[in-house]
């Protein structure tokens, strides 16, 4: 079977303490391919592959395993959580009040950048 899609989002593990404030780089670069554009993110550094993508909106998510909306980030809103750069955003919150294993995804107007799991570790001291 041929799955057809609009995007190939990138596919990493973020990764948070509970309680602790999340102030996030994220470096995005795309390519165009058959069926949409696949994109490629990395922390720190932008990603080989590709060239620097830049959209106008993003939108995050975070839901718990059953569907409850943990945290829903935006970009243009003031304040904004999301801070788009040229080829990146920058993620800012005062973290998660639970710990565990997350899904997420981060969307444009257009495509689906990239989804995964969200990593909450549980905090050692209390």
């Amino acid at each position: 079977m041929t799955i057809i899609s609009n995007s190939a989002p990138d596919r990493p593990v973020l990764h948070a303490v509970k309680g602790d404030a999340i102030d996030m780089e994220i470096f995005v670069n795309s390519e165009i391919i058959a069926t949409g554009r696949r994109f490629y993110v990395q922390a720190l550094s932008a990603p080989t592959d590709g060239s620097p993508y830049t959209p106008a909106t993003l939108r995050m998510q975070v839901r718990r395993k059953d569907g409850l909306l943990l945290k829903d980030w935006i970009s243009g809103a003031s304040p904004a959580d999301i801070v788009i750069g040229a080829g990146s955003f920058h993620l800012t919150d005062d973290g998660f009040d639970e710990a565990g294993f997350f899904d997420y995804d981060v969307q444009d107007a257009d495509f689906t950048i990239m989804r995964g799991t969200f990593y909450v570790e549980k905090e050692t001291t209390l």
